[in-house]
């Protein structure tokens, strides 16, 4: 691959909700763009009688109200990404954990992404907190600490050196740095009847807005927080907190407040004392706020001190609404307090007065440096290809990212919507094949996203499938021994478009469509066994897909009787709720096979037999089918067959392999009597993908004499009703979420607890998701 590029800057809408001001803006790339849409964030701070639920709606309804109009003002492409800074508790997966500086309730587990995708079906909804998206910002300054003071105080540690876009210090979920709910007076909650417990007791009531809990807590001089602590870093630090310490002392100390600058600024009444009045007074010198102030940065350098010297850091950046606010009084505080309580020791020992004096920086754009640190982090992502790797020798996946490769003049970009995770996935995983792909997966719907200089044909906005199997080299296939589609971007080239690899899909194609490759792959074995399938008796081994699609095909070739026998009851009752097959024509794959076939042949036994199961269970299934077949029928070794464990047929010992390599066929004499001829292909050549198309489509495919296989050709005719494989597909996963589901499929063979089918990643949905597919038969298209 060539040196990396970032893919062309797409819009986006960025929103910055904090706890006083929500803004929206559009964004090209990292850069704001136009307006900044401003209003204040509902809040039951000022409104107690609002209850939790009207302050959520309010605020998500007018967030998607002016998100909206932003993204249709910008001209709508489809979807596009929406990015929501949010100023609380909140992990990756945009469910809050605390939300109590910004709501007065915790709000804990509520889905703040799932929220937004309900309101705004365009938008791909990232969640970040807020000190997080700002930090990007700034990120040219490499590794340093941004802490923001407003409604809250917390810390995000960024680290440009970090890969791709995990540049923040966070756990596994994205989260850390909420240093505001940590307790820096301990001692002082001993003072309190009952002890810290008793003090925990108090805060919350005192959070709650009881009054009398409230007053207590100042008799003592014990401040209180939002989340219902008492004495910790927000309840002495943050912007309500500062606020709240203004109001107490103007109240304890009349004479003072009485000749300060704040007491004429708010007519001598400390209950309209708020942040506006506080800086006004600061920027006047009020020695009486300024004595507030004071007080409140204390608690706070000493944790910027603590922060440096546990992680090894020489820039502290300081963003958030009420210190800015504040300006230069409250900075110049701060700054005091780091000189008085810097020790020349540890971390800090020998450090020259310039890195001294540059520990703190305050920028001047710190006003919009979370919608722009949103936008810098959307297109950061933008630049990486996430990618599911399989570690060599381990039975796991794992999410990665790499750079977005840049496109050749003889490649070709695709981007894939959906793929699909088969059993041969699985096979692979669990090791019972020796191949190490990396990345699994050859089944997929992709759209082109960048052609080169020297390519013709395919068009940015095409989509696609990719035939897995090189037409000359039957052991080169995509993912299974060299890189597969489980990956935000696949390279692909002349060389595949020359050798018909590229197979070109009809616009609209749902997830079903993944599903094209192995119908092509169950075409070319119909072929290879017989020209014409009308009147005939048809027998199916196995229960999976693949079976399945068997099936469904010989019902739209006509055959006579098509029989399903199985062993896997629990994938059975699945097909059968969902249609494929019928309860009468199923049988169990034991020793009461032949019977049970004949019954239902009149007698005659199955003309044409596939053995379709899973894992290495071929030749077991293939001891039980002679009985049933009829004099002169046709068996294709379809799956269940590993290369060198071979088929004993009498005293015949066939190894399936090279006969399905060369898609070859053998007349043997059948241990139960008669003649049979046993078929094998893999996969599907270029023949078969046109027919396995029409078939979706409801087209004709004339597939003229297939030279590669020797046989006669056929015509297919779907008929006026395409083939709906939409019950085929069990489960729509993210691929994010691939991982875990493919431990669950290994170890249970189930997906979030039920059977499953055909498992189909569906890459436009966001972070972790797990969801049945269509609920019912004869959906189709994409949900």
């Amino acid at each position: 691959m060539g040196p990396v590029v970032s893919p062309v800057p797409q819009s986006s809408v960025v929103v910055d909700v904090g706890g006083t001001q929500t803004r929206l803006a559009l964004a090209q790339g990292d850069r704001l763009v136009g307006e900044v849409v401003r209003f204040a964030t509902p809040s039951r701070r000022d409104r107690q009688e609002l209850s939790l639920a009207d302050a959520r709606d309010g605020l998500l309804d007018r967030v998607a109200e002016e998100a909206d109009r932003l993204h249709r003002a910008a001209g709508p492409v489809g979807r596009r990404d929406l990015g929501v800074a949010f100023g609380a508790v909140v992990g990756a997966d945009g469910v809050i954990r605390d939300a109590s500086v910004l709501w007065r309730a915790q709000s804990a587990g509520f889905d703040l992404r799932a929220a937004l995708r309900s309101r705004l079906p365009w938008a791909r909804v990232t969640v970040l907190n807020d000190v997080a998206a700002a930090a990007w910002h700034y990120r040219s300054l490499g590794r340093f600490a941004l802490v923001t003071v407003s409604t809250g105080v917390a810390v995000k540690i960024f680290d440009d050196r970090l890969v791709g876009v995990d540049k923040v210090l966070a756990d596994p979920a994205g989260l850390g740095g909420e240093i505001g709910h940590v307790p820096v007076e301990p001692t002082l909650l001993d003072t309190v009847p009952g002890g810290p417990a008793g003090a925990a007791r108090l805060g919350r009531a005192a959070a709650a807005g009881d009054r009398a809990a409230q007053d207590r807590l100042a008799d003592w001089d014990l401040p209180w927080c939002d989340c219902g602590a008492v004495a910790d870093l927000c309840a002495y630090s943050s912007g309500p907190a500062v606020v709240r310490a203004a109001i107490r002392r103007a109240r304890r100390d009349g004479a003072e407040f009485a000749g300060s600058r704040l007491h004429r600024l708010v007519d001598g009444d400390p209950a309209r004392i708020d942040a506006r009045a506080l800086a006004d007074a600061a920027r006047d010198d009020d020695p009486f706020v300024l004595a507030v102030v004071r007080a409140a940065t204390r608690h706070l350098a000493v944790a910027v001190l603590q922060v440096c010297a546990q992680l090894g850091l020489r820039v502290v950046v300081v963003v958030g609404g009420f210190a800015h606010g504040m300006g230069a009084p409250w900075f110049a505080a701060l700054r005091g307090w780091l000189t008085e309580l810097y020790v020349d020791a540890g971390w800090f020992q020998g450090w020259p007065v310039a890195d001294r004096d540059g520990l703190l920086h305050v920028p001047d754009d710190a006003e919009h440096a979370t919608l722009a640190g949103m936008a810098g982090y959307l297109a950061a992502r933008g630049t990486q290809a996430r990618e599911v790797v399989k570690p060599v020798g381990e039975a796991r996946l794992v999410l990665t990212v790499r750079p977005w490769p840049r496109c050749g003049r003889e490649q070709l970009l695709l981007r894939p919507r959906y793929a699909g995770f088969c059993g041969t996935d699985l096979q692979i995983l669990r090791g019972e094949r020796g191949l190490e792909p990396g990345v699994l997966g050859h089944e997929c719907v992709a759209e082109v996203v960048e052609v080169g200089a020297d390519v013709s044909g395919p068009l940015p906005g095409d989509l696609v499938t990719l035939n897995p199997n090189h037409p000359g080299d039957d052991y080169l296939k995509l993912g299974h021994n060299v890189p597969g589609v489980f990956r935000d971007v696949i390279v692909s080239d002349l060389g595949a478009l020359a050798q018909g690899q590229v197979v070109g899909l009809p616009p609209g194609c749902g997830p079903e469509w993944v599903l094209l490759e192995p119908l092509a792959a169950v075409l070319r074995a119909h072929r290879a066994l017989a020209g014409d399938w009308a009147g005939r008796d048809v027998l199916v081994l196995g229960a999976g897909v693949l079976a399945l699609l068997h099936v469904a095909v010989a019902r739209a070739r006509g055959a006579r009787t098509v029989t399903v026998a199985a062993r896997s009851d629990r994938r059975l009752q699945v097909a059968l709720r969902r249609g494929l097959p019928t309860p009468d024509a199923v049988l169990p794959l034991g020793p009461g096979l032949a019977a049970g076939v004949r019954s239902a042949t009149a007698g005659r036994g199955a003309e044409l037999a596939v053995i379709a199961v899973a894992g290495a269970a071929g030749p077991a299934a293939a001891e039980l089918v002679w009985p049933a077949l009829a004099d002169g029928a046709g068996l294709h070794l379809f799956g269940g067959f590993h290369a060198g464990r071979p088929v004993r047929i009498g005293g015949l010992t066939l190894d399936p392999g090279p006969l399905r390599a060369s898609a070859g066929f053998r007349v043997v004499d059948n241990p139960a009597g008669g003649r049979c001829t046993v078929v094998g292909t893999r996969g599907g050549r270029g023949i078969d993908f046109a027919a396995a198309r029409d078939l979706l489509t409801g087209g004709d495919s004339d597939e003229g004499t297939p030279a590669e296989d020797g046989g006669s050709g056929i015509r297919i005719t779907a008929g006026p009703a395409p083939l709906d494989l939409t019950p085929l597909v069990s489960h729509l996963v993210s691929l994010p979420a691939l991982p875990a589901v493919a431990t669950e499929l290994l170890d249970h063979g189930t997906v979030a607890g039920t059977s499953a089918l055909r498992v189909v990643v569906d890459f436009r949905l966001d972070g972790t998701v797990v969801a049945p597919a269509f609920s019912e038969p004869g959906r189709r298209g994409s949900p």
